[in-house]
């Protein structure tokens, strides 16, 4: 008996209506349908609440993203307030860290005036007073700006003529002096440091030599200082960079960087004694080759990023401390795959860096080291292959697939205690250059990006080395002379 699925309400609820006037095949047909109604409605259900956890998950992690569990930097985390009540953290002893030997500051090692104070009357009731004689006297020491911190020489030359060969001409300025500058290498480096490692802008650059020390600079003079600081780091910078393709342990990174508007990235490669950065228009393979070279046979550290994929050498770290802080981030997931991915992974890492810090310290060998190598593979791989399902967990999962995608660069720093487990001196190199940016808003022109990466190259191979940067650069505006070149040893 066939009705109309529109007129079935009102026949069903119609007073008069006897269910067996439609017929068993009628109930039976409306049995199936609503059956079949009941399975999709099931599956729409099911569906739902896969796509309702997924979003809680998204939820959480941007709820709880932070400098401690992504890469985002610690200027982004929110504000903490603080807990007032009972602190049940033990406060750390003030002062060095234990084995650390700490340093005072006993006085100046020069002192240009002595001034002795005197007392004719006392200050309290105005009679005259004598000195005590067996006393000792209190030296007080104190720092301060002259009236005129800037010294400004003018050089007479008269023209001279030679009688023998005709020869007319001046005498040569001295050394740290331009003929086409009207300031000094001195002033110049302390001005060039001002600007990169004390990031101040070119106003505020020229605001502090006017203010400060009283020396008028137009925006034309700062920039051919800069210029100047280009010509004389050029040489240097091309040495550091053949250093870096020689075989040893390199860290590398990228950062972003505007160049006129335009979105450019500043790669860095640090070794133990020399840094390098370069400006470049890409991030891909191509820069990294251009960087460390074709055929670089030393260790890479870096992220896992793909462009580090195709560079060759003769082994790879990938930065543990990446992975950490995305297991640091599941461990708060709403899904018990996650957390117990989290909780399985962290002991094999955190073992491994203990077993790095151990043979350091002298309590490992060589080959106690790559034993405890082939142990956290073995304990990492056991965790992957047997996760609580079928699969992990989507985010698990993903940094399951990471581990076996890079599965041979995880703890190379166990068979060459040489290798750091992170990338930290490589993210250290760059962190001046994203003060900078952040502070500039990038270069304008293509000299003043390149400048940019070598005057950073410059400052961190000076810190690296323990050398002044501001005396060094002198040296090289002055003299021409450049910093000493360490010597690399090979790797075993």
């Amino acid at each position: 008996m066939g009705i109309n699925d529109q007129l079935l309400p009102t026949l069903i609820n119609a007073p008069d209506f006897e269910p067996e006037q439609m017929g068993a095949s009628f109930w039976y047909e409306a049995y199936l349908k609503q059956k079949q109604e009941n399975v999709e409605l099931e599956a729409k259900l099911a569906q739902v609440e896969k796509e309702l956890e997924q979003l809680k998950e998204k939820l959480n992690k941007l709820n709880l993203r932070s400098s401690e569990n992504s890469s985002q930097p610690p200027s982004q985390d929110g504000y903490k307030k603080k807990n007032k009540g009972f602190e049940t953290k033990v406060k750390k002893k003030r002062g060095p860290k234990y084995g650390h030997e700490g340093t005072t500051r006993n006085g100046f090692e020069q002192v240009d005036n002595q001034i002795e104070l005197n007392l004719e009357n006392c200050p309290v009731c105005s009679t005259p007073i004598d000195r005590v004689e067996s006393a000792p006297v209190r030296h007080s020491q104190i720092a301060e700006l002259v009236s005129q911190p800037v010294q400004v020489n003018e050089y007479q030359r008269p023209l001279y003529e030679c009688r023998n060969c005709s020869w007319r001409g001046y005498a040569d300025l001295p050394l740290g002096c331009r003929e086409d500058f009207s300031y000094g290498a001195l002033l110049s480096s302390l001005v060039g440091w001002l600007g990169y490692g004390g990031h101040l802008s070119w106003s505020k650059q020229r605001y502090l030599v006017e203010t400060i020390f009283g020396i008028p600079m137009s925006q034309g003079s700062l920039a051919k200082m800069h210029q100047w600081f280009s010509q004389s780091l050029y040489p240097s910078y091309e040495k550091w960079w053949e250093l870096i393709q020689q075989p040893g342990v390199r860290c590398v990174d990228e950062t972003s960087y505007r160049l006129d508007g335009v979105n450019y990235w500043l790669w860095v490669a640090t070794s133990a004694s020399v840094c390098v950065l370069f400006l470049a228009p890409t991030r891909s393979s191509a820069e990294v080759k251009s960087l460390l070279g074709e055929d670089f046979d030393g260790i890479l550290s870096s992220d896992c990023w793909s462009a580090y994929s195709p560079q060759s050498a003769s082994a790879k770290q990938k930065c543990l401390a990446h992975i950490e802080r995305e297991l640091k981030a599941l461990e708060t997931s709403h899904l018990a795959a996650n957390r117990q991915f989290a909780k399985q992974v962290f002991p094999i890492l955190h073992s491994a860096r203990l077993a790095h810090r151990a043979f350091h310290t002298g309590e490992l060998t060589l080959e106690q080291l790559g034993q405890h190598r082939i142990r956290v593979e073995a304990q990492l791989a056991e965790v992957l292959n047997h996760p609580p399902s079928k699969v992990w967990a989507a985010d698990a999962q993903n940094l399951a697939n990471r581990f076996r995608k890079y599965w041979t660069d995880w703890f190379t720093f166990l068979s060459h205690p040489e290798v750091k487990p992170d990338n930290n001196d490589a993210e250290r190199a760059l962190r001046p250059v994203v003060v900078h940016r952040k502070v500039s808003g990038g270069a304008r022109s293509h000299w003043g990006g390149q400048l940019v990466g070598m005057m950073f190259s410059f400052l961190e191979t000076m810190r690296l080395q323990g050398k002044n940067a501001v005396e060094e650069l002198f040296n090289l505006l002055a003299f021409g002379r450049s910093p000493p070149q360490p010597h690399f040893t090979p790797l075993t």
